[in-house]
């Protein structure tokens, strides 16, 4: 994941003063955790890991923050890769992690290789909260892969506190095969009225009767409306970048697109590409920044609009 996010982020709550600056410090210090249980969730490499915390320090985290792995490999050498936190406890002083084995993800490996008992050296937690400031708005998650961690730590939060958000996810996976934690997401589903969601799959089999395609393809014809709600966009950057502008030109404002990309940090989508994403929504409550300025220039004179 990215240790920074784009500026669309809702607001959140901040921590006051002295409290917060001392979080930090315990933040950036090298800190140790035993890992306790490790489950391999799929076939296709995604394993949910947690760790009871060993050293003194406090522990204590906001849905969105992240923990970064400090490892040393003989082959490797030393690196440093964030994770989103999936789950933790600040009393029981624990967090658990749902990663994915990559092979060119070399911290991945080394997660996925651990014995139980064995120690890591980590940092955190640090990074921004994803808590949104209103409660009367409905809130859209798109994830991708094991970009749904955060989304699910801000599901628990939020109806732990009873929120009265409406809240919807859609997770992106590719294959049947990748479907996981689904017990632990029907559990909330039926235990709180007001939340729901989708799995999409871009490469589903014939038999797959849930949504198809990527999320930019099998969620814009399912919003009616965008103007009252605030969007989590995780994961994958290219999905985010295509999506985010997308909302955008249909008037979305940037302070209602919460982005975090866990990799593609770079990437910067092409018109035609954000055009199709656009041409899918069939919401309408919004006038499009690009309607709004045709409008406005309506209002002059046409001697004045040809000069």
């Amino acid at each position: 994941m990215s240790s920074t996010s784009g500026p669309g982020r809702p607001q959140h709550f901040a921590a006051g003063g002295a409290g917060r600056r001392g979080r930090n410090r315990v933040a950036r210090l090298p800190r140790r955790a035993r890992l306790t249980a490790s489950r391999v969730l799929t076939e296709t490499g995604t394993i949910q890991l947690e760790f009871q915390i060993v050293d003194d320090d406090p522990f204590d985290f906001v849905p969105g923050q992240f923990v970064a792995i400090d490892m040393n490999h003989p082959r490797y050498g030393y690196r440093r890769s964030p994770y989103c936190l999936l789950d933790g406890s600040e009393q029981e002083r624990t967090f658990e992690l749902l990663i994915r084995r990559v092979a060119e993800g070399p911290v991945s490996l080394f997660l996925a290789d651990l014995n139980l008992g064995d120690i890591i050296s980590f940092r955190g937690a640090a990074g921004h909260s994803m808590i949104p400031s209103k409660d009367d708005t409905e809130l859209v998650m798109l994830a991708t892969g094991v970009g749904v961690s955060p989304c699910v730590c801000l599901l628990r939060w939020l109806l732990a506190s009873q929120s009265r958000h409406t809240i919807r996810l859609f997770w992106g996976l590719r294959l049947v095969e990748d479907i996981c934690i689904t017990p632990e997401l029907d559990s909330l589903t039926e235990a709180h009225p007001d939340f729901e969601y989708d799995i999409t799959l871009s490469q589903p089999t014939d038999r797959w009767t849930g949504l198809r395609g990527r999320v930019t393809e099998s969620v814009p014809p399912l919003l009616h409306t965008v103007s009252d709600k605030h969007f989590y966009l995780v994961s994958n950057g290219e999905m985010i970048a295509e999506m985010s502008e997308a909302l955008q030109n249909l008037g979305v404002s940037r302070e209602r697109i919460y982005e975090e990309s866990f990799f593609n940090h770079r990437y910067r989508p092409d018109r035609e590409a954000v055009a199709a994403v656009e041409a899918r929504f069939v919401a309408a409550d919004l006038e499009r920044p690009i309607e709004r300025l045709a409008r406005e220039l309506a209002r002059f004179p046409s001697s004045w609009r040809g000069s």
